[in-house]
């Protein structure tokens, strides 16, 4: 079943069978609407080729304001954050109110490709705000059950990107290229056994988060392999009622105050990595504070941290990590993973 979805954009979709797989394929277009597949048959692989959906839509920042800095004498000391030099807290008012742009429910073993989710919102945006507009996932995964694949995808700018939820048996990621997403690369607060396995996330604030906020306790083991992760400076103006969070974010010459998260964000019953030649990148101390740039516990073989903050890295690295300095490593091997991607992913393809 398909639902809410443009008519014309989705008058033609194909189903077909190859060699007993159901294949569903999604014509190519562009849609700002938001669009579910569920129950579908179990097995079916659907091909998003050319399909590019936006979220993030807000005519109240279509032109954002600019938000004062902490030092500013509009900041409020009782909340702890920074508002607006119009003196206004930002409409929560959306033209889309739908935070999750792609959704696949009620479904069993379905292997995703090809599709490209793109944010609206201004990256100018302080964090705080796209998490209370659009905190959602580019791609949800929801109420399915056995195995689900996803590859060859492309997000950008979005709040979340890729969101597994309950009932997965197990989930795959692999090729998926993600650019300046606003929050969690990956988002396995269900605590599900998953694999990332050969993708690009040229900046994020958090790779990969496994926190079990409502108490569940699960121990899978996430596995991350031939991948290269960068965290990035988000703009941030501050996190309300700590203010000792401020000391990490840094003013850039455009007058917007920025800050990272952090590699993992994870409990301590979230269970376990098993990371293998792999690239990271970071250049600065976590807005949540160096306590929160652990690694967290399982097995790293060949792993690289290139790291360019001021200080050595905080936190004690696992065997098996080492650390540089040279930014250039990262836009080399950035290089040839774009280069030997297949030709029609939709990275290579973006409008």
């Amino acid at each position: 079943m398909i639902t809410r979805l443009i008519a014309i954009l989705f008058a033609n979709v194909a189903f077909s069978h190859a060699n007993d797989t159901p294949l569903l394929k999604l014509p190519p277009g562009e849609t700002g609407e938001q669009i579910v597949l569920s129950e579908l048959e179990e097995g079916t692989q659907v091909n998003a080729e050319g399909v590019i959906v936006f979220g993030g839509e807000s005519e109240h920042y279509l032109t954002p304001p600019t938000f004062s800095l902490h030092s500013s004498r509009l900041r409020d000391p009782d909340r702890g954050i920074g508002y607006p030099d119009n003196h206004v807290l930002e409409s929560r008012e959306l033209p889309n109110r739908e935070i999750y742009p792609f959704q696949l429910r009620d479904s069993k073993n379905i292997t995703l490709s090809g599709l490209t989710v793109l944010g609206l919102q201004s990256e100018d945006l302080p964090w705080r705000v796209v998490k209370q507009m659009w905190d959602g996932d580019a791609l949800l995964v929801k109420n399915c059950e056995g195995r689900v694949a996803i590859k060859d995808v492309f997000f950008r700018n979005t709040e979340d990107g890729f969101g597994p939820e309950k009932g997965i048996e197990h989930w795959r990621l692999e090729r998926a290229w993600m650019e300046d997403i606003r929050d969690d690369a990956i988002e396995n607060d269900f605590l599900l056994s998953g694999e990332i396995d050969n993708c690009l996330i040229d900046g994020c604030f958090v790779f990969l988060s496994q926190r079990n906020p409502d108490g569940r306790t699960a121990e899978p083991t996430t596995v991350i392999r031939d991948s290269l992760i960068r965290i990035s400076a988000q703009a941030h103006d501050g996190v309300e009622r700590k203010p000792w969070r401020d000391r990490f974010i840094h003013l850039g010459e455009d007058g917007i105050g920025r800050a990272p998260g952090m590699l993992f964000k994870w409990a301590g019953s979230a269970g376990k990595v098993r990371v293998e030649n792999c690239l990271f990148y970071m250049d600065a101390v976590s807005v949540n504070g160096p306590d929160e740039m652990r690694f967290p516990p399982g097995t790293y073989e060949k792993v690289t941290l290139i790291w360019t903050g001021e200080e050595p890295y905080p936190m004690p690295l696992p065997s098996g990590v080492v650390t540089v300095s040279d930014p250039g490593i990262w836009e080399e091997a950035k290089a040839n993973w774009i280069k030997n991607l297949p030709a029609n992913h939709p990275g290579l393809q973006r409008p």
